[in-house]
């Protein structure tokens, strides 16, 4: 009985083991997998940036945009402000920050010339459910950074980004805390806010 037992524990073990490899090696696939395609692009079409960048940022936003829960970020972002906040303030604000995320997000990228990625396969898993997983752009003529991602499962089961850190800059808290300064600014008059938030460039947010 005792032989049985320890068996069971040991094939229980062995499957949670096997279990956690699956879900690591989804999560890595879906940023490592992305990130290559979202690289080779801008290496290759980077220099169409300036003659059409709206055309630019179109291509992009298609990799970019499925890979990111825009309505969690903005919801995290406006803080208190949403709950008073009616549907179409939100659907516009979400608008604005899609457009800030990637505004921002491309802008640095487009800055390294010769990089390459490498993403870390060890994922690190916290208590509220989310993922962190980093990935390291390594560039022969300028500086190397980190930049991290926070990713969680929604309801639906799908992979979501809901944070990055590039080089140490929390995005996600940086945006918040422009916002809610913009917000109060403009008196706690969200139209006025929304309308008034404008994408940082990367000069701006990086100049420390």
């Amino acid at each position: 009985m005792l032989r049985f037992f320890c068996w069971k524990i040991t094939i229980l073990l062995l499957l949670s083991l096997q279990l956690h490899s699956d879900k690591n090696s989804e999560i890595y696939s879906f940023i490592d997998d992305n990130a290559q395609y979202f690289l080779t692009v801008i290496k290759e079409e980077g220099s169409n940036f300036e003659d059409n960048p709206d055309e630019f940022k179109e291509k992009l936003k298609n990799i970019w945009e499925p890979m990111v829960d825009v309505q969690l970020v903005s919801r995290l972002i406006l803080n208190k402000a949403y709950k008073s906040a009616s549907q179409e303030q939100i659907y516009r604000f979400q608008e604005r920050t899609k457009k800030l995320l990637l505004d921002t997000y491309v802008s640095t990228l487009l800055e390294f010339k010769d990089y390459e990625i490498f993403t870390n396969a060890k994922i690190k898993t916290n208590k509220n459910k989310t993922f962190e997983i980093e990935i390291k752009f390594d560039s022969s003529s300028s500086y190397s950074f980190i930049t991290k991602f926070t990713v969680y499962r929604n309801k639906g089961g799908e992979l979501k980004i809901i944070n990055i850190i590039i080089d140490g800059i929390n995005l996600g808290l940086t945006f918040r805390n422009q916002f809610q300064g913009v917000l109060k600014k403009e008196g706690n008059n969200l139209d006025k806010a929304i309308e008034s938030w404008q994408p940082l460039s990367s000069e701006d947010l990086f100049s420390n």
